[in-house]
């Protein structure tokens, strides 16, 4: 599946990535499996007994293969927040499982996240609207129509 909207942008942080609808497993698959991978913040409410699962109740995980086979074998978390270090490329979170944010070191990095979740046949396209409209969100049809929105109030309005 590919995101319903875009973002790319530069910031002190890094070079940040947004991908509106799409899920915590989905923004993983983007990495290598090997990929070191360390939780630093994890909210859900379907996770076993608990009320509230947070990270101190998730088991070790080593890399980024790790997660993916958790989050596969355990179905339906009700994740509601995820944040992860990924020392080789950056940070990654997601909000309610369906709103990925990454902020990677570079922006060769980010370009590679996109080609891979963007349809083939418009990854370049795509890519050129968002590196020459920073902090605008993006969406890409699947005729290769892209529309630009200077908020995400604008794209909800228009989208809804």
């Amino acid at each position: 599946m590919k995101p319903s909207v875009y973002l790319y942008n530069k910031t002190d942080k890094g070079y940040e990535l947004y991908l509106g609808e799409y899920s915590t497993l989905e923004g993983l698959l983007v990495f290598e499996k090997s990929s070191e991978l360390s939780i630093t913040s994890f909210g859900a409410t379907l996770y076993k007994k608990y009320s509230w699962a947070t990270e101190n109740e998730l088991p070790n995980f080593e890399n980024v293969d790790n997660v993916i086979q958790f989050l596969e074998s355990e179905g339906d978390l009700g994740i509601v927040e995820f944040e992860a270090s990924l020392p080789k490329f950056g940070t990654f979170s997601t909000h309610d499982d369906g709103e990925c944010h990454y902020v990677m070191q570079s922006k060769q990095q980010c370009i590679n996240i996109l080609k891979s979740v963007s349809p083939p046949q418009h990854s370049e396209t795509l890519i050129n609207k968002l590196i020459c409209n920073p902090n605008r969100y993006i969406t890409c049809n699947n005729l290769g129509v892209t529309e630009i929105f200077s908020s995400f109030n604008e794209y909800l309005e228009k989208n809804a």
